[in-house]
Protein backbone atom coordinates (compact mmCIF):
# COMPACT_ATOMS: atom_id res chain seq x y z
CA UNK A 1 0.00 0.00 0.00
CA UNK A 2 1.24 3.48 -0.85
CA UNK A 3 1.50 6.21 1.72
CA UNK A 4 -2.09 6.75 2.84
CA UNK A 5 -3.65 10.19 2.78
CA UNK A 6 -7.06 9.92 4.39
CA UNK A 7 -9.74 12.55 4.27
CA UNK A 8 -9.73 14.71 7.36
CA UNK A 9 -13.24 15.64 8.43
CA UNK A 10 -12.13 19.01 9.78
CA UNK A 11 -11.12 20.15 6.30
CA UNK A 12 -13.69 22.24 4.54
CA UNK A 13 -13.02 20.58 1.22
CA UNK A 14 -13.71 17.40 -0.66
CA UNK A 15 -12.75 13.86 0.32
CA UNK A 16 -9.66 13.78 -1.85
CA UNK A 17 -6.12 15.03 -1.57
CA UNK A 18 -6.60 18.78 -1.87
CA UNK A 19 -4.56 21.94 -2.15
CA UNK A 20 -5.39 24.42 0.59
CA UNK A 21 -4.49 28.09 0.37
CA UNK A 22 -4.11 30.49 3.24
CA UNK A 23 -5.97 33.79 2.86
CA UNK A 24 -3.32 36.54 3.24
CA UNK A 25 -5.87 39.02 4.62
CA UNK A 26 -7.07 36.58 7.28
CA UNK A 27 -3.43 35.81 8.13
CA UNK A 28 -2.75 39.55 8.40
CA UNK A 29 -5.62 39.89 10.89
CA UNK A 30 -4.26 37.01 12.95
CA UNK A 31 -0.70 38.39 12.98
CA UNK A 32 -1.89 41.85 14.01
CA UNK A 33 -4.10 40.38 16.76
CA UNK A 34 -1.26 38.21 18.08
CA UNK A 35 1.12 41.17 18.04
CA UNK A 36 -1.27 43.35 20.06
CA UNK A 37 -2.14 40.51 22.45
CA UNK A 38 1.53 39.88 23.21
CA UNK A 39 2.03 43.56 24.03
CA UNK A 40 -1.05 43.62 26.30
CA UNK A 41 0.24 40.53 28.11
CA UNK A 42 3.69 42.12 28.42
CA UNK A 43 2.27 45.08 30.36
CA UNK A 44 -0.08 42.93 32.45
CA UNK A 45 2.91 40.92 33.63
CA UNK A 46 4.90 44.10 34.35
CA UNK A 47 2.04 45.53 36.42
CA UNK A 48 1.58 42.23 38.25
CA UNK A 49 5.19 42.58 39.42
CA UNK A 50 4.05 45.81 41.14
CA UNK A 51 1.26 43.82 42.87
CA UNK A 52 -1.54 45.32 40.77
CA UNK A 53 -4.77 43.30 40.68
CA UNK A 54 -4.95 42.41 36.99
CA UNK A 55 -7.93 40.03 37.19
CA UNK A 56 -10.27 42.03 34.93
CA UNK A 57 -7.56 42.55 32.30
CA UNK A 58 -6.60 38.89 32.43
CA UNK A 59 -10.22 37.90 31.76
CA UNK A 60 -10.30 40.26 28.77
CA UNK A 61 -7.12 38.75 27.33
CA UNK A 62 -8.46 35.20 27.74
CA UNK A 63 -11.54 36.23 25.76
CA UNK A 64 -9.47 38.00 23.10
CA UNK A 65 -7.23 34.94 22.67
CA UNK A 66 -10.23 32.68 22.00
CA UNK A 67 -11.12 34.93 19.07
CA UNK A 68 -8.16 33.37 17.23
CA UNK A 69 -9.79 29.92 17.38
CA UNK A 70 -12.78 30.87 15.28
CA UNK A 71 -13.01 31.70 11.61
CA UNK A 72 -11.27 35.09 11.28
CA UNK A 73 -13.38 36.10 8.27
CA UNK A 74 -14.82 38.98 10.32
CA UNK A 75 -16.77 41.90 8.97
CA UNK A 76 -14.47 44.89 8.65
CA UNK A 77 -16.46 46.59 11.41
CA UNK A 78 -15.80 43.73 13.84
CA UNK A 79 -12.13 43.65 12.82
CA UNK A 80 -11.77 47.34 13.65
CA UNK A 81 -13.58 46.92 16.98
CA UNK A 82 -11.37 44.02 18.09
CA UNK A 83 -8.03 45.55 17.09
CA UNK A 84 -8.93 49.04 18.33
CA UNK A 85 -10.11 47.59 21.66
CA UNK A 86 -6.86 45.66 22.06
CA UNK A 87 -4.80 48.71 21.15
CA UNK A 88 -6.66 50.95 23.65
CA UNK A 89 -6.18 48.39 26.42
CA UNK A 90 -2.49 48.19 25.61
CA UNK A 91 -2.05 51.97 25.75
CA UNK A 92 -3.92 52.17 29.07
CA UNK A 93 -1.76 49.40 30.57
CA UNK A 94 1.40 51.03 29.24
CA UNK A 95 0.43 54.31 30.97
CA UNK A 96 -0.32 52.51 34.22
CA UNK A 97 3.04 50.77 34.07
CA UNK A 98 5.00 53.98 33.36
CA UNK A 99 3.18 55.70 36.23
CA UNK A 100 4.00 52.80 38.59
CA UNK A 101 7.67 52.99 37.56
CA UNK A 102 7.76 56.75 38.21
CA UNK A 103 6.29 56.31 41.68
CA UNK A 104 8.84 53.65 42.56
CA UNK A 105 11.71 55.49 40.87
CA UNK A 106 12.23 52.55 38.50
CA UNK A 107 13.34 52.75 34.88
CA UNK A 108 10.44 51.38 32.75
CA UNK A 109 11.11 48.52 30.33
CA UNK A 110 8.81 49.26 27.41
CA UNK A 111 7.82 46.72 24.79
CA UNK A 112 10.76 46.64 22.34
CA UNK A 113 8.82 46.33 19.08
CA UNK A 114 5.68 48.42 19.43
CA UNK A 115 3.41 47.93 16.42
CA UNK A 116 2.68 51.67 16.25
CA UNK A 117 -0.49 53.69 16.37
CA UNK A 118 -3.72 51.73 15.75
CA UNK A 119 -6.12 54.29 17.14
CA UNK A 120 -8.41 54.70 14.12
CA UNK A 121 -10.09 52.62 11.42
CA UNK A 122 -8.03 54.19 8.63
CA UNK A 123 -4.73 53.42 10.39
CA UNK A 124 -5.84 49.83 11.19
CA UNK A 125 -6.91 49.27 7.58
CA UNK A 126 -3.56 50.55 6.30
CA UNK A 127 -1.67 48.31 8.79
CA UNK A 128 -3.69 45.28 7.61
CA UNK A 129 -3.19 46.10 3.94
CA UNK A 130 0.57 46.56 4.44
CA UNK A 131 0.79 43.27 6.31
CA UNK A 132 -1.28 41.51 3.65
CA UNK A 133 1.03 42.79 0.88
CA UNK A 134 4.06 41.64 2.85
CA UNK A 135 2.57 38.16 3.27
CA UNK A 136 1.75 37.93 -0.45
CA UNK A 137 5.30 39.00 -1.31
CA UNK A 138 7.32 37.16 1.32
CA UNK A 139 4.92 34.50 2.65
CA UNK A 140 5.09 33.73 6.35
CA UNK A 141 8.80 34.47 6.52
CA UNK A 142 9.08 35.62 10.11
CA UNK A 143 12.31 37.25 11.20
CA UNK A 144 13.16 34.41 13.56
CA UNK A 145 14.95 31.14 13.06
CA UNK A 146 13.12 27.98 12.09
CA UNK A 147 13.12 26.34 15.53
CA UNK A 148 11.79 29.45 17.25
CA UNK A 149 9.07 29.67 14.61
CA UNK A 150 8.08 26.07 15.42
CA UNK A 151 8.09 26.67 19.15
CA UNK A 152 6.14 29.94 19.04
CA UNK A 153 3.48 28.34 16.81
CA UNK A 154 3.15 25.41 19.23
CA UNK A 155 2.95 27.75 22.22
CA UNK A 156 0.22 29.85 20.60
CA UNK A 157 -1.80 26.75 19.79
CA UNK A 158 -1.62 25.41 23.35
CA UNK A 159 -2.56 28.84 24.71
CA UNK A 160 -5.60 29.00 22.39
CA UNK A 161 -6.87 25.65 23.59
CA UNK A 162 -6.23 26.39 27.26
CA UNK A 163 -8.15 29.68 26.95
CA UNK A 164 -11.05 28.00 25.19
CA UNK A 165 -11.34 25.51 28.07
CA UNK A 166 -11.18 28.34 30.60
CA UNK A 167 -14.04 30.13 28.80
CA UNK A 168 -16.05 26.92 28.80
CA UNK A 169 -15.41 26.45 32.53
CA UNK A 170 -16.51 30.04 33.09
CA UNK A 171 -19.89 29.16 31.57
CA UNK A 172 -20.26 26.66 34.45
CA UNK A 173 -19.32 29.31 37.03
CA UNK A 174 -15.76 28.04 37.51
CA UNK A 175 -12.95 30.62 37.43
CA UNK A 176 -9.41 29.26 37.71
CA UNK A 177 -7.45 32.42 38.51
CA UNK A 178 -4.06 30.76 38.95
CA UNK A 179 -4.51 28.92 35.64
CA UNK A 180 -5.37 32.19 33.88
CA UNK A 181 -2.24 33.81 35.31
CA UNK A 182 -0.19 30.82 34.16
CA UNK A 183 -1.57 31.18 30.63
CA UNK A 184 -0.51 34.83 30.45
CA UNK A 185 2.93 34.15 31.95
CA UNK A 186 3.41 31.34 29.44
CA UNK A 187 2.40 33.54 26.50
CA UNK A 188 4.67 36.33 27.76
CA UNK A 189 7.73 34.10 27.35
CA UNK A 190 7.34 34.63 23.58
CA UNK A 191 8.30 38.25 24.33
CA UNK A 192 11.75 37.15 25.56
CA UNK A 193 13.88 36.55 22.42
CA UNK A 194 16.95 35.62 24.48
CA UNK A 195 15.40 32.31 25.60
CA UNK A 196 17.10 29.35 23.96
CA UNK A 197 15.24 26.60 22.11
CA UNK A 198 15.83 24.17 24.98
CA UNK A 199 14.56 26.70 27.51
CA UNK A 200 11.41 27.21 25.46
CA UNK A 201 10.90 23.44 25.15
CA UNK A 202 11.17 23.13 28.93
CA UNK A 203 8.69 26.00 29.40
CA UNK A 204 6.26 24.30 27.00
CA UNK A 205 6.52 20.98 28.83
CA UNK A 206 6.04 22.73 32.18
CA UNK A 207 2.92 24.50 30.92
CA UNK A 208 1.61 21.20 29.51
CA UNK A 209 1.09 20.14 33.13
CA UNK A 210 -1.13 23.17 33.78
CA UNK A 211 -2.98 22.61 30.50
CA UNK A 212 -3.61 19.00 31.53
CA UNK A 213 -5.01 20.15 34.88
CA UNK A 214 -7.40 22.53 33.11
CA UNK A 215 -8.45 19.75 30.74
CA UNK A 216 -9.15 17.34 33.59
CA UNK A 217 -11.18 19.91 35.53
CA UNK A 218 -13.33 20.53 32.44
CA UNK A 219 -14.00 16.81 31.90
CA UNK A 220 -14.84 16.34 35.57
CA UNK A 221 -17.19 19.33 35.38
CA UNK A 222 -18.99 17.92 32.33
CA UNK A 223 -19.39 14.59 34.10
CA UNK A 224 -20.77 16.25 37.21
CA UNK A 225 -23.13 18.50 35.24
CA UNK A 226 -24.44 16.08 32.61
CA UNK A 227 -23.47 12.58 33.79
CA UNK A 228 -23.24 9.82 34.55
CA UNK A 229 -22.00 8.33 31.30
CA UNK A 230 -23.54 5.10 30.08
CA UNK A 231 -24.09 3.22 26.84
CA UNK A 232 -26.64 4.57 24.40
CA UNK A 233 -27.74 3.79 20.85
CA UNK A 234 -27.71 6.81 18.54
CA UNK A 235 -29.45 6.94 15.18
CA UNK A 236 -27.75 8.58 12.24
CA UNK A 237 -30.97 9.83 10.83
CA UNK A 238 -33.35 12.39 9.39
CA UNK A 239 -36.77 12.62 11.01
CA UNK A 240 -39.74 14.23 9.34
CA UNK A 241 -40.26 17.78 10.56
CA UNK A 242 -38.42 20.98 11.39
CA UNK A 243 -34.77 20.68 12.39
CA UNK A 244 -31.80 22.39 14.07
CA UNK A 245 -28.21 21.14 13.74
CA UNK A 246 -25.80 21.76 16.64
CA UNK A 247 -22.05 21.57 16.01
CA UNK A 248 -19.10 22.21 18.34
CA UNK A 249 -18.37 21.13 21.90
CA UNK A 250 -20.44 23.47 24.08
CA UNK A 251 -22.74 21.05 25.87
CA UNK A 252 -24.18 23.84 28.01
CA UNK A 253 -25.41 25.61 24.87
CA UNK A 254 -26.85 22.39 23.49
CA UNK A 255 -28.77 21.96 26.75
CA UNK A 256 -30.15 25.51 26.48
CA UNK A 257 -31.30 24.93 22.89
CA UNK A 258 -33.03 21.67 23.87
CA UNK A 259 -34.79 23.50 26.70
CA UNK A 260 -35.80 26.32 24.33
CA UNK A 261 -37.46 23.92 21.83
CA UNK A 262 -39.20 21.84 24.50
CA UNK A 263 -42.82 21.31 23.46
CA UNK A 264 -42.16 22.46 19.88
CA UNK A 265 -42.15 20.18 16.85
CA UNK A 266 -38.45 20.78 16.20
CA UNK A 267 -35.88 18.00 16.17
CA UNK A 268 -32.33 18.79 17.28
CA UNK A 269 -29.41 16.87 15.74
CA UNK A 270 -25.77 16.61 16.81
CA UNK A 271 -22.91 17.11 14.36
CA UNK A 272 -19.31 15.88 14.60
CA UNK A 273 -17.99 15.96 18.22
CA UNK A 274 -21.40 16.94 19.60
CA UNK A 275 -22.34 13.27 19.21
CA UNK A 276 -20.56 12.74 22.56
CA UNK A 277 -23.55 14.37 24.29
CA UNK A 278 -25.58 11.20 23.71
CA UNK A 279 -23.48 9.29 26.26
CA UNK A 280 -24.50 11.62 29.12
CA UNK A 281 -27.61 10.80 31.13
CA UNK A 282 -28.96 14.35 31.14
CA UNK A 283 -29.26 14.54 27.36
CA UNK A 284 -31.21 11.29 27.23
CA UNK A 285 -34.03 13.15 28.99
CA UNK A 286 -34.69 15.46 26.03
CA UNK A 287 -37.18 13.96 23.52
CA UNK A 288 -36.30 16.62 20.92
CA UNK A 289 -32.69 15.36 20.76
CA UNK A 290 -33.42 13.23 17.70
CA UNK A 291 -30.09 11.81 16.58
CA UNK A 292 -26.87 12.50 14.71
CA UNK A 293 -26.68 14.04 11.24
CA UNK A 294 -23.96 13.54 8.66
CA UNK A 295 -23.65 12.68 4.99
CA UNK A 296 -21.37 10.04 3.52
CA UNK A 297 -18.66 12.53 2.57
CA UNK A 298 -18.78 14.20 5.98
CA UNK A 299 -17.87 17.45 4.28
CA UNK A 300 -18.68 20.34 6.65
CA UNK A 301 -19.42 22.76 3.87
CA UNK A 302 -21.69 20.31 2.07
CA UNK A 303 -23.39 19.07 5.24
CA UNK A 304 -24.20 22.58 6.47
CA UNK A 305 -25.52 23.58 3.04
CA UNK A 306 -27.72 20.50 2.64
CA UNK A 307 -29.19 20.52 6.14
CA UNK A 308 -32.81 21.78 5.73
CA UNK A 309 -32.75 24.02 8.78
CA UNK A 310 -30.49 26.38 10.72
CA UNK A 311 -27.10 25.36 12.10
CA UNK A 312 -25.92 26.49 15.52
CA UNK A 313 -22.15 26.40 16.13
CA UNK A 314 -21.29 26.58 19.82
CA UNK A 315 -18.94 29.30 21.03
CA UNK A 316 -15.43 29.41 19.59
CA UNK A 317 -15.97 26.30 17.45
CA UNK A 318 -16.46 27.81 14.00
CA UNK A 319 -14.55 25.91 11.30
CA UNK A 320 -13.06 27.66 8.29
CA UNK A 321 -15.92 27.36 5.79
CA UNK A 322 -17.59 29.18 2.92
CA UNK A 323 -21.22 28.27 3.13
CA UNK A 324 -24.66 29.73 2.71
CA UNK A 325 -25.09 32.84 4.82
CA UNK A 326 -27.96 33.60 7.14
CA UNK A 327 -28.78 30.08 8.38
CA UNK A 328 -25.72 29.68 10.59
CA UNK A 329 -25.86 30.98 14.14
CA UNK A 330 -23.29 31.22 16.93
CA UNK A 331 -22.88 32.81 20.35
CA UNK A 332 -19.22 33.62 19.64
CA UNK A 333 -18.51 37.23 20.63
CA UNK A 334 -17.23 38.22 17.18
CA UNK A 335 -18.91 36.01 14.55
CA UNK A 336 -17.44 35.61 11.08
CA UNK A 337 -18.92 37.49 8.15
CA UNK A 338 -22.52 36.47 7.43
CA UNK A 339 -22.94 34.39 10.61
CA UNK A 340 -25.86 35.44 12.82
CA UNK A 341 -25.12 36.10 16.46
CA UNK A 342 -27.16 34.73 19.37
CA UNK A 343 -26.94 36.97 22.42
CA UNK A 344 -27.92 36.46 26.07
CA UNK A 345 -29.10 32.88 25.38
CA UNK A 346 -32.01 34.20 23.33
CA UNK A 347 -32.58 31.37 20.84
CA UNK A 348 -35.76 32.84 19.34
CA UNK A 349 -34.00 33.79 16.04
CA UNK A 350 -32.69 30.20 15.75
CA UNK A 351 -36.15 28.73 16.43
CA UNK A 352 -37.80 31.21 14.04
CA UNK A 353 -35.34 30.21 11.30
CA UNK A 354 -36.12 26.53 11.90
CA UNK A 355 -39.88 27.08 11.67
CA UNK A 356 -39.44 29.05 8.43
CA UNK A 357 -37.37 26.39 6.67
CA UNK A 358 -38.75 23.22 5.14
CA UNK A 359 -37.16 20.69 7.48
CA UNK A 360 -37.02 17.03 6.49
CA UNK A 361 -39.99 16.03 4.32
CA UNK A 362 -39.71 12.35 5.25
CA UNK A 363 -37.90 10.19 7.74
CA UNK A 364 -34.78 8.16 7.05
CA UNK A 365 -32.38 6.21 9.28
CA UNK A 366 -28.97 5.29 7.89
CA UNK A 367 -27.91 3.18 10.87
CA UNK A 368 -27.61 3.14 14.65
CA UNK A 369 -24.32 3.23 16.50
CA UNK A 370 -23.44 2.56 20.12
CA UNK A 371 -21.91 5.38 22.12
CA UNK A 372 -20.80 5.56 25.74
CA UNK A 373 -19.30 2.90 27.93
CA UNK A 374 -19.71 0.82 31.06
CA UNK A 375 -17.18 1.88 33.68
CA UNK A 376 -16.98 -1.63 35.18
CA UNK A 377 -16.01 -3.02 31.77
CA UNK A 378 -13.30 -0.36 31.47
CA UNK A 379 -11.92 -1.22 34.92
CA UNK A 380 -11.91 -4.93 34.05
CA UNK A 381 -9.99 -4.14 30.87
CA UNK A 382 -7.42 -2.07 32.78
CA UNK A 383 -6.93 -4.90 35.30
CA UNK A 384 -6.51 -7.38 32.42
CA UNK A 385 -3.84 -5.17 30.80
CA UNK A 386 -1.95 -4.76 34.08
CA UNK A 387 -2.02 -8.48 34.84
CA UNK A 388 -0.76 -9.42 31.37
CA UNK A 389 1.91 -6.71 31.42
CA UNK A 390 3.23 -7.89 34.79
CA UNK A 391 3.22 -11.52 33.59
CA UNK A 392 5.07 -10.45 30.41
CA UNK A 393 2.22 -11.74 28.22
CA UNK A 394 2.11 -8.35 26.53
CA UNK A 395 4.88 -5.86 25.93
CA UNK A 396 3.18 -3.04 24.02
CA UNK A 397 -0.09 -1.14 24.49
CA UNK A 398 -1.49 0.45 21.36
CA UNK A 399 -4.26 3.03 21.73
CA UNK A 400 -6.16 3.80 18.54
CA UNK A 401 -7.26 7.25 19.57
CA UNK A 402 -10.30 9.22 18.72
CA UNK A 403 -11.18 9.46 15.10
CA UNK A 404 -14.21 10.79 13.36
CA UNK A 405 -16.12 7.55 13.00
CA UNK A 406 -17.49 8.52 9.61
CA UNK A 407 -14.28 9.64 7.91
CA UNK A 408 -12.15 7.68 5.48
CA UNK A 409 -9.45 7.34 8.15
CA UNK A 410 -11.40 4.14 8.86
CA UNK A 411 -9.45 2.65 5.94
CA UNK A 412 -6.13 3.16 7.75
CA UNK A 413 -7.53 1.81 11.03
CA UNK A 414 -9.10 -1.23 9.36
CA UNK A 415 -5.80 -2.17 7.73
CA UNK A 416 -3.87 -1.47 10.93
CA UNK A 417 -6.10 -3.79 12.97
CA UNK A 418 -5.61 -6.59 10.43
CA UNK A 419 -1.87 -6.73 11.19
CA UNK A 420 -0.42 -9.66 13.10
CA UNK A 421 -0.33 -8.55 16.75
CA UNK A 422 1.39 -11.00 19.08
CA UNK A 423 2.35 -9.50 22.42
CA UNK A 424 0.36 -6.26 21.98
CA UNK A 425 -2.81 -5.08 23.70
CA UNK A 426 -5.09 -2.77 21.74
CA UNK A 427 -7.43 -0.15 23.22
CA UNK A 428 -9.65 1.11 20.42
CA UNK A 429 -11.78 4.25 20.44
CA UNK A 430 -12.72 3.90 16.81
CA UNK A 431 -13.59 0.40 15.66
CA UNK A 432 -14.83 -2.76 17.30
CA UNK A 433 -13.07 -6.01 16.46
CA UNK A 434 -13.36 -9.43 18.04
CA UNK A 435 -9.88 -10.57 19.00
CA UNK A 436 -7.79 -11.32 22.06
CA UNK A 437 -6.16 -8.51 24.03
CA UNK A 438 -8.63 -5.93 22.76
CA UNK A 439 -10.62 -3.31 24.67
CA UNK A 440 -13.29 -1.33 22.79
CA UNK A 441 -14.39 2.05 24.18
CA UNK A 442 -17.18 3.91 22.37
CA UNK A 443 -16.54 7.40 23.69
CA UNK A 444 -15.52 8.54 20.20
CA UNK A 445 -14.53 12.21 20.37
CA UNK A 446 -14.57 12.48 24.18
CA UNK A 447 -11.01 12.27 25.49
CA UNK A 448 -11.95 12.15 29.18
CA UNK A 449 -12.02 8.36 29.51
CA UNK A 450 -8.83 8.00 27.43
CA UNK A 451 -6.95 10.17 29.93
CA UNK A 452 -8.49 8.22 32.80
CA UNK A 453 -7.34 4.89 31.33
CA UNK A 454 -3.77 6.12 30.72
CA UNK A 455 -3.59 7.66 34.19
CA UNK A 456 -4.81 4.48 35.90
CA UNK A 457 -2.33 2.31 34.00
CA UNK A 458 0.61 4.59 34.84
CA UNK A 459 -0.43 5.01 38.46
CA UNK A 460 -0.62 1.23 38.93
CA UNK A 461 2.60 0.47 37.01
CA UNK A 462 4.82 3.51 36.36
CA UNK A 463 7.04 1.76 33.77
CA UNK A 464 4.02 1.04 31.57
CA UNK A 465 4.19 4.58 30.11
CA UNK A 466 7.30 3.46 28.22
CA UNK A 467 5.16 0.86 26.43
CA UNK A 468 2.14 3.02 25.44
CA UNK A 469 1.68 4.08 21.81
CA UNK A 470 -1.13 6.48 20.93
CA UNK A 471 -2.48 6.93 17.39
CA UNK A 472 -4.53 10.08 16.75
CA UNK A 473 -5.86 9.39 13.29
CA UNK A 474 -8.13 12.40 12.97
CA UNK A 475 -7.18 16.02 13.52
CA UNK A 476 -8.92 19.10 14.92
CA UNK A 477 -7.94 22.41 16.49
CA UNK A 478 -7.75 20.64 19.89
CA UNK A 479 -5.35 17.93 18.71
CA UNK A 480 -2.12 19.76 19.61
CA UNK A 481 -3.41 20.34 23.13
CA UNK A 482 -4.10 16.61 23.46
CA UNK A 483 -0.63 15.76 22.13
CA UNK A 484 1.03 17.82 24.86
CA UNK A 485 -1.21 16.26 27.47
CA UNK A 486 0.21 12.88 26.38
CA UNK A 487 3.73 14.32 26.35
CA UNK A 488 3.07 15.44 29.94
CA UNK A 489 2.01 11.86 30.77
CA UNK A 490 5.29 10.67 29.17
CA UNK A 491 3.79 8.07 26.87
CA UNK A 492 6.27 6.29 24.60
CA UNK A 493 5.06 7.20 21.09
CA UNK A 494 2.50 9.61 19.68
CA UNK A 495 1.39 9.17 16.06
CA UNK A 496 -0.55 11.92 14.31
CA UNK A 497 -2.56 11.72 11.12
CA UNK A 498 -2.38 14.28 8.32
CA UNK A 499 -3.95 17.63 9.18
CA UNK A 500 -5.29 20.13 6.69
CA UNK A 501 -3.54 23.51 6.87
CA UNK A 502 -6.68 25.40 7.92
CA UNK A 503 -6.76 23.28 11.10
CA UNK A 504 -3.09 22.65 11.94
CA UNK A 505 -0.53 24.63 9.96
CA UNK A 506 2.42 22.93 8.20
CA UNK A 507 4.75 24.89 10.52
CA UNK A 508 3.06 23.29 13.51
CA UNK A 509 3.29 19.80 12.01
CA UNK A 510 6.99 20.19 11.21
CA UNK A 511 7.74 21.54 14.68
CA UNK A 512 5.97 18.66 16.42
CA UNK A 513 7.92 16.12 14.40
CA UNK A 514 11.35 17.75 14.57
CA UNK A 515 11.34 19.09 18.14
CA UNK A 516 9.02 16.75 20.07
CA UNK A 517 9.38 13.48 18.15
CA UNK A 518 5.67 13.28 17.30
CA UNK A 519 5.45 10.79 14.44
CA UNK A 520 3.29 11.42 11.40
CA UNK A 521 1.16 8.48 10.31
CA UNK A 522 2.49 6.81 7.15
CA UNK A 523 1.31 3.26 6.42
CA UNK A 524 -0.13 0.83 8.98
CA UNK A 525 2.80 -1.61 8.66
CA UNK A 526 5.51 1.07 8.90
CA UNK A 527 3.83 2.68 11.91
CA UNK A 528 3.28 -0.66 13.64
CA UNK A 529 7.00 -1.46 13.23
CA UNK A 530 7.87 1.89 14.87
CA UNK A 531 5.98 0.85 18.02
CA UNK A 532 8.57 -1.93 18.42
CA UNK A 533 11.57 0.40 18.30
Amino acid sequence: MNKFFYYNSSCAGVNTQSVFSIDPYVTAIKELLVSELKQVVFYIEKLRSFDFDMTSYTDKVIEFITVLIVNLDFTKENTFIIIEDLYNNKKMLEKMYISACEKSDTEPELFPENSGNLSSKDIILKALNDKEKDIKTNGLNLKIDKNKKYLYEIMMNIVLNACNKLIELKSFGISLESAKNSVLSFLNTTNIPSLSDNELKTIIKDFAKKNYEITKILYDTLLERFGPISKNSVEICEKEGQAILVSGSGFDELEKILSAVKGLNINVYSYQEMISAFQYEKFKQHPNFAGHYTKATNNIQSDFAEFPGPVFVTRNSMPKIDVIRGRIFTSTKYPAFGISKIENDNFEPLIKSSLETKGFLKGYTLKSIDIGYNRAEIDNGINDILAKFRNKEIDNIIIIGHTNIFSLSDEYISEFLDLNFTNDYIISFSRNKKRDNYLQVNSYLDFGILYEIVEKLIKAESDIKNHINIFLADCSYTTISHIFNFIHLEVKNIFLGSCCPNVVSPVLMEGLEEMFNVKQITTPKEDFDKTKE
